[in-house]
């Protein structure tokens, strides 16, 4: 939802702060290499460090679009690259939490984690998936993934992680559901007109 209504607005804000001559690609991998520190803080539950590093990481991952946008050096590997490294870096995080509550043996966040993660990678994967056969954007849903990083930073920041993973469990999969539902409806709605047209 946020990428969607703010995407680019703020590169210009983004971009002023930071140094240009770094390439978007280098941002990206900056990023990854900040959220393994993340996910290694999370998984020895030093969650007010950690937030401070996924929040870290989350800049990074805005330059990396801002500076490529403004400077002009927008590309399809970069574009690419960048999903490729996000879907490293949820995982990153949420496996950090699963050894966390693995071994201080908190059953019920261990599971809500797992859910956090399934819903994570299944909300991209739904999207990709619906846009190669509708041949249009499905970015519908009520989270994404700069929501599910800004929960997630402000849940280790104020260490209240125990709230927000069953949250973003629940409403990772609630987007993934609400994503099939928009390929239902607009598949049937293209069937209905083509049995009227027949």
């Amino acid at each position: 939802m946020l990428s969607a209504k703010l995407g680019g607005k703020f590169d210009k804000y983004i971009v002023k702060y930071l140094p240009k001559y770094i390439s978007p690609n280098s941002y990206t991998i900056l990023g990854l290499l900040i959220t393994v520190i993340a996910s290694f803080l999370l998984a020895f539950g030093l969650f007010p460090l950690a937030g401070l590093f996924i929040f870290l990481a989350g800049l990074c991952d805005m330059a990396d679009g801002a500076i490529a946008r403004v400077t002009g050096r927008v590309s399809v590997f970069g574009g690419f690259l960048d999903s490729v490294i996000d879907r490293y870096a949820d995982l990153f995080f949420f496996f950090g939490l699963c050894f966390y509550y693995y071994h201080t043996r908190d059953v019920f966040l261990f599971f809500c984690t797992l859910f956090v993660i399934a819903g994570s990678l299944l909300t991209s994967y739904v999207r990709a998936r619906a846009e190669v056969f509708l041949k249009e954007k499905c970015n519908v849903g009520i989270i994404e993934r700069p929501e599910r990083i800004i929960l997630l930073g402000i849940g280790a920041l104020f260490s209240i992680l125990n709230y927000i993973i069953p949250l973003l469990a629940l409403l990772s999969n609630i987007t993934v559901l609400q994503r099939i539902y928009f390929v239902w409806k607009k598949t049937s709605l293209k069937e209905k007109k083509t049995e009227c047209q027949s």
